[in-house]
């Protein structure tokens, strides 16, 4: 009766380490591991010393990989999938470097674009917000909106640049700033930061290293839409 209670025990733990995606190999090995612990259990009624530590080497072990070593490498591949279905848009992930006082608030993985918010690194203390958006192209080439709101200039400048300037009414102007980067369509725009301002962010444009895809991740800065 104990080797029966202890050993459904066993079985209980092990479909719950399973349960928690602790890799415990195929259905065959699965199936093979469940008659483990009813021996284990029996194995301790055995009238021999080795056959008792042998059992509790294999109790420890099981125990150890079960709450310890399994749950880390189920961590470590859920992390892993993670990370490859955000670089599934590796040509758009393309992060420039914050303005002074500044840091990605939010990111969003989009089927086509990158969205990125940077905000004050004091927020709600401190006001400012630049926006980036990395996108698949528009058009063939950059060109000023046919029909652009009254209050809005725009101009396509010889090196290839887009500028389009809002004049808020109370407010300091909207600026926004986009230009071409190899496949990609970019665009920065801000009511805090410059034509300059926007321009340095654009030049500091790489590819989101595995880092700061890693920082954003666990600080959950980061988001996947449909």
């Amino acid at each position: 009766m104990l080797v029966f209670v202890l050993g459904t025990l066993g079985v209980v733990a092990g479909l719950a380490a399973y349960g928690g995606d602790v890799d415990l190999g195929s259905a065959e090995t699965r199936l093979a591991l469940t008659g483990v612990p009813y021996a284990v259990a029996a194995a301790f009624f055995v009238p021999s010393r080795w056959v008792r530590c042998g059992a509790l080497a294999v109790l420890a072990a099981g125990v150890a990989y079960g709450g310890v070593v399994g749950p880390a490498q189920a961590r470590q591949r859920q992390h892993e999938a993670e990370t490859a279905r955000y670089r599934e848009r590796a040509a758009l992930l393309y992060l420039g470097d914050a303005p002074p006082g500044m840091r990605v608030a939010h990111a969003q993985v989009g089927p086509a674009s990158f969205v990125v918010d940077y905000r004050p690194v004091r927020e709600g203390y401190e006001e400012g917000y630049v926006g980036l958006v990395v996108r698949t192209p528009l058009t063939p080439a950059l060109r000023c909106p046919e029909f652009a709101p009254e209050n809005e200039t725009c101009t396509v400048t010889p090196q290839g640049e887009m500028i389009r300037v809002g004049d808020i009414p109370g407010s300091t102007d909207a600026v926004t700033l986009t230009r071409r980067h190899r496949s990609a369509e970019v665009e920065v725009s801000s009511q805090t930061l410059d034509e300059r301002g926007l321009r340095r962010l654009l030049d500091t444009l790489h590819p989101l290293s595995d880092a700061e895809l890693r920082e954003l991740m666990k600080e959950k800065r980061i988001v996947r839409s449909l």
